[in-house]
């Protein structure tokens, strides 16, 4: 496979870890997860977050089958092909370029360092479980 060649994607794997990331995301900022305390820490109300569940979640299902497909195509080119390569080659990106870049920023913006934390635990085992059900269809 070339890079970028998107003939040898495997779709049913982008679909299944897009909609295993949302999963993650939905339980992760669930008011009985941490979404409560995420909220708080945001400044976000969470009934306006009620009012648009449509448009946020199109946002997070294209930003996340967009993130599926780049990562089948890098983890098809390196042979990241299990299920526990690929969850650690996931949660190594989300360490490495969000979670330590989330820190960068969310220091410079002065956000408070629990949410920070929230948001970026949030990433790695997103990209964690996006790469799990990759390398099982890889």
């Amino acid at each position: 496979m070339g890079w970028f060649d998107l003939a040898e994607v495997e779709w049913v794997g982008v679909a299944i870890a897009t909609l295993a990331a949302f999963l993650v995301g939905f339980l992760w900022y669930h008011p009985r997860g941490l979404g409560t305390l995420w909220s708080r820490l945001a400044g976000v109300d969470l009934a306006e977050l009620r009012g648009r569940v449509a448009s946020r979640s199109i946002v997070a299902v294209v930003v996340l089958a967009v993130t599926s497909i780049a990562m089948c195509v890098l983890q098809a080119e390196l042979l990241v092909v299990s299920i526990v390569s690929g969850l650690v080659f996931g949660a190594f990106l989300g360490l490495v370029w969000r979670l330590a870049w989330g820190l960068l920023h969310g220091e410079y913006e002065q956000r408070p360092f629990a949410l920070t934390i929230i948001d970026g635990a949030h990433d790695v085992v997103a990209l964690a479980v996006i790469g799990a059900v990759l390398g099982a269809f890889l």
